[in-house]
């Protein structure tokens, strides 16, 4: 009974503490942001106003931040029962730290108390402080009050017993002096005291109780002198950085680096060590002699204002220098540069930003913003690890030979530049031998790029960028090796179509912000990018294109990326179905409503090849509209993929800006509204159908007997009859075309045979007797009408009820209409009212062209005495 008794009560305890632990977590979870990430446990209470540290963190927590409050002492003994790893109580208020304010932090590796009020003091670092940070390997304690007026000196006594210590980060005294303490310090490799410093002196002993650093970080400080002997104790050091002293100068930087005997050192940042508005900067030959024993990997001699070098610099320069910057200097031309290509084992060089403008004002306008400690440019794409651990691999004069160009003087760059033009065609251009990166942008180069050849170099890289390279003649040749190649905003309006002939090899071109457009806009050979056959970056953004040809780019068959934002454009007609490999582009910022079935087509294919399109169509209103029904579901389909899609605006035929968020909605809409819309233009076009056939069908009426005539003239020209020979009038066959109907016949026969053919000696076409056997009727009158000087209308009621007499009334006004002749003579036969007349003869009529026939004996002599007249009257 009692054993059971007791495992009741060790069951109820063991409940009790769970549920204190599961009690106090979500306390403190309530307040500040809780997060579990592989083994650690981080408990986030940052910027929450905090003035004093909680008290019940919960035992697994791994990482402490605390950053950003108001908190202002650490309480003995407040981490007692924690088992963290990384504490955070940087950027609070505390003033000292306690002797037990650090106890229970037996397992911390970092602890960040930058950015608080702890200044140097010994009573603020009391002794055993940092006992129990048995394990602690970083430790920040920079930018903190620095008291000027007190006879500071570090307390080296609190700081020794951190042997385990990698990493410190700690203020600048007006003198450093790294005390007897900061010997048991022997896992000391990085020494930084960027911060609050205010150091003016390095002594000779200021680094002996710490021999064994690799980094050391004096930038930023206000150094005037440093010690000829001050570094040399330093046997393990890899990295100096006494940049953005600017009282400091070149004599006084590098005396004591004569005497510094480290093989292992690799990176030396002078940068920003002259005043920032200093003139007449020269680097002499005595001060980079001071470093040429050292295996200097890195050099960075940036914001120095620096002119000129004495000429025999660039070939002092140690031969295991890898990467050379010289950013934001002012160099002068000097006999300097004809030595340039001396610096033998060279890869990279950043030279970028020279001749900056500096507004003057109180203080340094240049700032250290924190550089890496293993390589201050780490973005250098061509060094390796092998680079900083062996001297540069140079090739001896005997290696060289065979590699020059016949005919040709080698000169440097510089030196090619002072050449007159018509002479540098004799001249190859030679870079350092090992050269792979130059980045000369934003340093106004205010040149046009001629014909240039450059002797066998090993450049991949080059950033021309930001300057006033503003013609682009070429051909730039001996570039075979350059991969990359910069040469956006440089104001360039002319580029000619075999500049880039030497560059077969350039796979990421970057021309944008330039005046292209015209250029690009003629080019529909594609002959510009003919020879860079292996680009697969483009980048022609910003210059002014409105349309590019369609074979543009028909060369580059690896294209990935495209970017053509920025420009004018409002439709695409370029083809890039010879391009399988693209992957993106880049039309935003255009004015684009739409993309034809030719790229969306181009979009489907390339998910069916498995390389899904993405196009960036920000920054431009797309239509609404049942034209563009078929873009619009288009684009809803995942066969191509669109930059933030949901931000994209279209416009429907009302001028509504519509946004895209729910494209689905939109398409359903718009098939809706379409639906209704097709409707109606199928009856508006069967309308206006009919009412085109009806107009037509009333234009062939309304011109029915002129079209007749021009129908059977033509067809008459083969046709025709042969004119009387010996005939007066020879240009007509008969003297008068009778036109009556058959009821009528008789009048014609006895009369007017009798009359006009027998007594006058005329010859008539009488349609009964003269029309050809088997000729359609319609072309027996318009050959008669046409082959007659006159057509006689017998006008009778008969006549007026005859299809073939009215057919031959209207041949023969065609034919007046057509010549210009009086062709119609009227015979007034029979008394017809004029409402029963048709109107063109009405017309004629009242023109007097008729003639009226009397049975009178009398009256009827002058009857065909006035119609033999009229027929031969012109």
């Amino acid at each position: 009974m009692a054993l059971l008794r007791r495992i009741l009560y060790l069951a109820v305890c063991e409940v009790i503490v769970f549920d204190v632990a599961l009690f106090q977590e979500p306390l403190l979870c309530n307040k500040c942001n809780c997060a579990v990430k592989g083994v650690e446990f981080i408990v986030d209470c940052s910027e929450l106003s905090l003035k004093q540290i909680p008290s019940n963190i919960p035992e697994n927590t791994t990482c402490l931040i605390l950053k950003d409050n108001l908190i202002e002492n650490i309480p003995a003994y407040i981490f007692n029962g924690t088992n963290l790893w990384y504490l955070d109580i940087s950027n609070n208020s505390i003033k000292n730290l306690q002797t037990f304010s650090l106890h229970g932090l037996d397992t911390l590796i970092s602890l960040d108390l930058h950015s608080n009020n702890i200044n140097m003091e010994p009573s603020n670092y009391p002794i055993g402080v940092f006992q129990t940070l048995v394990k602690l390997q970083n430790l920040d304690i920079s930018t903190n009050k620095v008291n000027v007026g007190s006879a500071l000196s570090y307390p080296s006594n609190s700081f020794s017993d951190l042997t385990s210590l990698q990493t410190l980060k700690i203020d600048g005294l007006p003198t450093i002096q790294m005390g007897s303490g900061f010997s048991n310090l022997t896992k000391l490799i990085f020494l930084n005291f960027t911060g609050h410093c205010i150091t003016t002196t390095i002594r000779n002993d200021s680094f002996i109780n710490v021999p064994g650093l690799e980094i050391l970080v004096l930038s930023g400080c206000r150094i005037r002198s440093i010690a000829s002997f001050a570094f040399t104790m330093l046997y393990k050091l890899q990295f100096l950085d006494i940049s953005f002293n600017q009282k400091l100068g070149f004599d006084a930087a590098t005396l004591p680096l004569f005497n510094l005997n480290s093989a292992a050192f690799r990176i030396l940042n002078v940068s920003a060590i002259v005043e920032t508005f200093a003139v007449g900067v020269v680097v002499t030959g005595p001060q980079i002699l001071r470093i040429t024993h050292l295996n200097i990997t890195e050099l960075y001699m940036d914001h120095n204002r620096i002119e000129s070098f004495d000429m025999i610099v660039p070939s002092m320069v140690p031969p295991t220098v890898k990467v050379l910057s010289m950013v934001d200097n002012r160099p002068t031309f000097g006999w300097y540069l004809l030595s340039f290509k001396g610096i033998r084992g060279i890869i990279c060089l950043y030279a970028s930003h020279q001749y900056t403008s500096h507004v003057p004002r109180i203080g340094s306008q240049i700032t250290n913003h924190g550089h890496q400690t293993s390589s201050l440019h780490g973005k250098c794409p061509y060094l390796t690890d092998d680079d900083n651990t062996k001297n540069a691999q140079t090739e001896s004069p005997k290696q060289n030979e065979g590699k020059s160009h016949e005919n040709f003087n080698h000169i440097s760059l510089f030196y090619w530049l002072s050449k007159r033009e018509e002479d540098r065609a004799n001249f190859v251009i030679t870079l350092p031998e090992n050269i792979q990166y130059i980045n000369i942008s934003h340093s106004k180069l205010g040149y046009p790029i001629p014909r240039m050849k450059f002797a066998e170099n090993k450049l991949k890289t080059l950033d021309l960028s930001t300057n006033i390279l503003n013609k682009w003649h070429g051909p730039v040749l001996g570039g075979e090796n350059l991969e990359w190649l910069s040469l956006t905003n440089n104001y360039c309006d002319e580029i000619y179509f075999d500049f880039f002939r030497g560059m077969t090899n350039l796979h990421t071109l970057h021309i944008g912000s330039n005046f292209l457009a015209f250029d690009f806009e003629v080019d529909v050979n594609g002959s510009i990018f003919q020879p860079l056959g292996k680009l697969n970056t483009l980048d022609i953004s910003d210059n002014k294109i409105t349309v590019l040809p369609r074979k543009f780019l028909k060369a580059q068959t690896k294209l990935k990326h495209l970017d053509l934002s920025n420009n004018k454009m409002k439709k695409w007609t370029l083809d890039v179905d010879n391009m399988h490999d693209l992957e993106f582009i880049d039309l935003s910022n255009n004015s684009l409503s739409t993309l034809p079935s030719s790229l969306r087509w181009f979009g489907d294919k390339q998910h069916g090849r498995g390389n899904d399109l993405t196009i960036n169509m920000l920054g431009q209103t797309l239509q609404c509209t049942c034209e563009n029904i078929r873009f619009l579901k288009w684009m809803k389909t995942n066969t191509t993929q669109f930059v933030r899609r949901n931000e994209y605006m279209c416009e429907d035929i009302h001028g509504k800006r519509i946004s895209l968020d729910n494209l689905e909605q939109v398409v359903l809409n718009l098939e809706k509204q379409c639906t209704s819309w097709t409707v109606m233009v199928v009856v508006l076009t069967n309308s206006l159908l009919v009412l085109l056939i009806v107009a037509v069908v009333g234009l062939l009426y309304r011109f029915r007997w002129k079209l007749r005539y021009f129908y059977y003239l033509t067809r008459s020209k083969y046709r025709r009859y042969m004119a009387v020979s010996g005939s007066v009038e020879n240009s007509f066959e008969f003297n008068a075309f009778v036109s009556y109907a058959d009821e009528d016949r008789q009048i014609v026969v006895t009369d007017m045979i009798e009359k006009l053919e027998r007594q006058h000696g005329m010859q008539l076409c009488i349609h009964h007797r003269d029309f050809l056997v088997g000729e359609v009727i319609a072309a027996n009158i318009t050959n008669a009408v046409r082959n007659s000087k006159k057509t006689l209308i017998l006008l009778t009621k008969n006549f007026l009820k005859s299809y073939w007499c009215i057919y031959e009334l209207n041949m023969a006004l065609m034919e007046s209409i057509s010549t210009g002749r009086n062709v119609v003579i009227v015979i007034i036969y029979e008394h017809i009212p004029v409402k029963d007349l048709p109107h063109e003869l009405v017309q004629l009529m009242r023109n007097d062209s008729y003639v009226e026939y009397t049975d009178d004996p009398e009256g009827n002599i002058v009857f065909w005495e006035s119609l033999t007249k009229a027929i031969k009257a012109d």
